[in-house]
């Protein structure tokens, strides 16, 4: 495991501490933040402060912990070197959206105002974009990608699922981010969960009709 990945991954959770450690000093000890949008794109339920400022490290730190033993678990570790792409994109993806979040979070409280949604759903959209880059170009693993019955036992399902659903992460993420300024962010919203849940249903169907179709599938 290159050591680049260790130091980036302490990097963004030390970073979220300290977003934290400023989020106690400026936001008040009973004040209640965000933790949960609705499909409109509005914030529909809360978490107490303390909650908030330790939620994000925490779960930055069980991530790169369960990504930094993907490769040794993973039974087919060949291929998770093989998509290094999209293992590394999924990671460090995960972790900046994690980091970004928690920023948007506490500096809106830290100011007494809700979060702009807009700086929500953009980071998510960057996210789609690049996972569904990569995905395009992975290999078979247990853990990443679109993982289906079909495309665990055939490669070419694998390929063409991920293709697929790949380049319609993409075209959600931009598609997402065109309606949240030409639209508006309820619209932004729709899109995006619309458009993810296409891109999976389109995957698993794909992965399944070539599976079908492929001599050399698994037994």
């Amino acid at each position: 495991m290159p050591r680049a990945a260790y130091i980036f991954s302490v990097g963004i959770i030390l970073l979220m501490m300290g977003v934290s450690f400023y989020g106690l000093r400026h936001i008040p000890a009973d004040a209640m933040l965000p933790s949960h949008w609705n499909i409109k794109g509005e914030v529909d339920d809360y978490a107490p402060r303390n909650v908030m400022l330790a939620l994000f490290p925490a779960l930055g730190l069980i991530v790169s912990v369960l990504f930094a033993a993907i490769p040794c678990i993973d039974p087919r570790r060949e291929n998770v070197w093989r998509s290094a792409g999209l293992y590394y994109a999924s990671w460090f993806g995960v972790l900046g959206l994690m980091a970004a979040l928690h920023f948007v979070i506490v500096s809106a409280a830290a100011n007494g105002a809700e979060p702009d949604s807009r700086l929500i759903l953009l980071p998510i959209c960057v996210l789609l974009i690049v996972i569904g880059n990569f995905m395009a170009k992975s290999r078979s693993t247990w853990f990443i990608g679109l993982r289906t019955p079909w495309t665990l036992s055939s490669e070419a399902a694998w390929i063409a699922a991920n293709r697929a659903a790949g380049w319609l992460f993409v075209a959600t993420g931009v598609a997402t981010a065109a309606a949240i300024y030409l639209v508006d962010v309820r619209s932004g919203f729709v899109v995006m969960f619309a458009g993810v849940l296409a891109a999976a249903a389109i995957g698993v169907a794909i992965s399944y009709l070539v599976w079908r179709d492929d001599p050399s599938r698994a037994k």
